[in-house]
């Protein structure tokens, strides 16, 4: 084997990098290394010994081994002038170690074959280490971003969109590149810019975490849909840069809650609201702007008799056909209830008590047209117009009640008199 010998001053330099030194007999195989070369998968030359080409395919990682083998290759076809990988080799203690190897072949024959390489090894376990790491943190975010349900965004201060994630084009069916640069506010229903607007600054000028829901984005396909957010301001050496959020579509949350706010305060036979709805409302509907308030009660007439002769299933179906008769009669502002079993109220905001009377009389004209076979539809009605928004409405509903009564008091007396 040809003596190969580095001068006092490469020698000098090699420590100074901390640099493992090979030098590799190509006819041969043997394997010339320094301690530090030994020390960097923590053995000792003594350890290692017999050392050779073999020494090294037995401690690099056998996917680097064939990296290697392809890069010789090139190197003596001339493709390359100079051999740099980076590779892993196994240490003493069982974990990997990365290094950067570098060589060049400094010696060939007569016809050209190669003879002797030579380079040197340097240990980047560090930061191979922390790249790896980022490298898998990045590739976590970059899942999180594309499969993520929630649109992920970041937007400068004057609201433009920066950054977006898949979900805004899966959502709202437009693309990302061509949003990205494009303002926030373009997008939003036109009723609820305000409420964005307003959020921007809070953000902006809190400095803290904030939310917002209930706001309409516009998909691309001209619908809309329902969104939270939840955003935080972008800090860049104690100065606010921009803001960035997490949107959700709460759509379907809405749409149940809605369902289950229906099932809550609608009758379930005629879909008019319920008594508990009526104590929901109970505070809006005293207010100044309702009045005067008309207020009509109701009470289907000999209801127990048809379902006692006809069954149930009549009386389910004659109630239904008069909620659609009031529906008919009564304006689209008023308050329809099913109070239980024959009972009904109607609440009508903005009312004189003339035509009050007349919506009374129109229903007794249409319920007597909807005579059913062989029984007659009526019902007791009674009403009262509430002139001052501090009258308890309970309080009016009796004076109503009170009308409907005695109005009822007549049906049966009449009745009395036809059967004798």
């Amino acid at each position: 084997m040809t003596n190969i010998t580095m001068d006092f001053d490469t020698n000098i330099l090699v420590k100074a990098i901390h640099a493992a030194t090979w030098i590799w007999n190509l006819q041969t195989g043997e394997l010339n290394i320094n301690e530090r070369w030994a020390d960097m998968v923590g053995y000792t030359m003594e350890e290692l010994q017999p050392i050779d080409i073999s020494t090294w395919n037995r401690l690099a990682h056998p996917q680097d081994v064939e990296k290697c083998k392809a890069e010789f290759e090139r190197l003596h076809h001339g493709e390359v002038s100079r051999y740099h990988l980076e590779i892993r080799m196994r240490h003493k203690e069982g974990h990997w170690v990365y290094l950067l190897d570098s060589g060049q072949i400094v010696e060939y024959d007569s016809d050209g074959m190669p003879l002797m390489a030579m380079g040197i090894h340097m240990d980047i376990t560090e930061s191979k280490l922390l790249q790896l790491k980022l490298e898998a943190r990045e590739r976590a975010l970059s899942q999180i971003l594309e499969n993520t349900k929630d649109i992920i965004y970041r937007m400068d201060l004057n609201g433009n969109l920066t950054f977006l994630s898949n979900a805004w084009e899966t959502l709202l069916g437009y693309g990302v590149e061509e949003s990205v640069g494009t303002s926030i506010i373009q997008y939003i229903h036109p009723d609820d810019v305000g409420l964005i607007l307003a959020f921007l600054e809070k953000v902006k000028y809190s400095r803290d975490h904030e939310s917002l829901s209930d706001y309409r984005f516009r998909k691309a396909d001209g619908t809309y849909c329902i969104f939270e957010t939840n955003a935080s301001p972008i800090l860049e050496n104690g100065v606010i840069v921009g803001i960035a959020g997490v949107a959700r579509d709460i759509s379907i949350y809405i749409k149940k809650q809605e369902e289950i706010e229906f099932l809550s305060y609608r009758d379930q036979l005629t879909k008019l609201y319920n008594r508990h709805y009526l104590e929901k409302v109970r505070a809006e509907v005293k207010m100044e702007k309702n009045h005067p308030l008309g207020i009509i009660t109701m009470d289907m007439n000999d209801l127990k008799i048809v379902n006692d002769t006809y069954g149930h299933d009549e009386g389910d179906h004659l109630l239904m056909e008069v909620s659609d008769i009031l529906r008919y009669v009564f304006p689209a502002d008023a308050l329809m209830f099913r109070m239980g079993g024959d009972e009904f109220m109607i609440l009508i905001p903005n009312v004189l008590e003339a035509s009050v009377s007349a919506m009374k009389r129109r229903l007794e004209e249409l319920l007597e047209n909807h005579r059913k076979g062989s029984y007659p539809v009526t019902m007791a009605i009674g009403y009262y117009v509430s002139e001052d928004p501090q009258e308890d409405l309970f309080e009016a509903l009796k004076k109503a009640d009170a009308y409907m009564y005695e109005n009822k008091r007549v049906y049966k007396e009449h009745k009395c008199k036809k059967s004798s």
